[in-house]
């Protein structure tokens, strides 16, 4: 997923308010109007929706460089879902009337948000045909394929339970399969992959698993 170079920060705090949350506080709740986007300077947050039964769904897990609060750019929007600090994290929160000239003057930042805005999109699409279509195996097999940068997720194992709305112990024993395989390998807070390719044919492969019946 994109990310807002290092180089640009110093634009976005220009123009916006540096912002610090505590781990476990609430940036803004899901239906509050929608009047301003955010950098993540570093840290990581949580972004997800609220059914009306109270069940929560997660999205994805954000960290340092990417931009969230884009529905800000409609008029009169509210947010479509609730964003959360996982970690101590500082923003800077610009206004659409300040950013807008800032992105007028910089093509490869207007590029990036572009892309940002188009990839927001696919990446939705693709997680409600995850959460649709695939089984336990394949949908961990596809967060990690689909999330990691350069091979590595910085996702625990309560994460991807929380972004596949799975149980973390199926999770872990997942994980625990494609360690044996050697498609991947862990460490805190992270998901290393060893063979893309491979990963991608048992992603496939699993399509015809049933819940008991994967060998080690």
């Amino acid at each position: 997923m994109i990310r807002i170079p290092d180089q640009y920060f110093k634009d976005f705090m220009s123009i916006g308010s540096q912002r610090v949350y505590k781990s476990s506080e609430t940036i803004f709740h899901q239906a509050d109007e929608a009047d301003g986007v955010y950098l993540i300077l570093s840290g990581r947050v949580r972004v997800f929706f609220v059914s009306t039964d109270g069940k929560e769904l997660t999205f994805e897990v954000l960290k340092k460089g990417r931009i969230f609060g884009d529905h800000s750019f409609i008029d009169h929007a509210i947010r479509n879902v609730t964003i959360q600090a996982i970690t101590d994290v500082t923003l800077v929160e610009c206004s659409i009337s300040k950013l807008t000239p800032l992105l007028h003057e910089s093509e490869e930042l207007m590029t990036l948000m572009f892309q940002h805005l188009s990839e927001t999109s696919e990446h939705l699409m693709h997680q409600i045909n995850r959460l649709v279509y695939y089984n336990s195996y394949q949908k961990v097999a596809d967060l990690i394929l689909m999330s990691s940068r350069y091979n590595t997720l910085s996702y625990s194992q309560q994460d991807i339970a929380d972004c596949l709305g799975m149980n973390r112990v199926t999770v872990a024993r997942v994980i625990q399969l494609l360690k044996k395989k050697r498609l991947i390998e862990t460490g805190y807070g992270f998901i290393r992959i060893l063979d893309r390719k491979k990963l991608k044919q048992f992603r496939e492969e699993a399509k015809t698993i049933k819940k008991g019946e994967m060998k080690n």
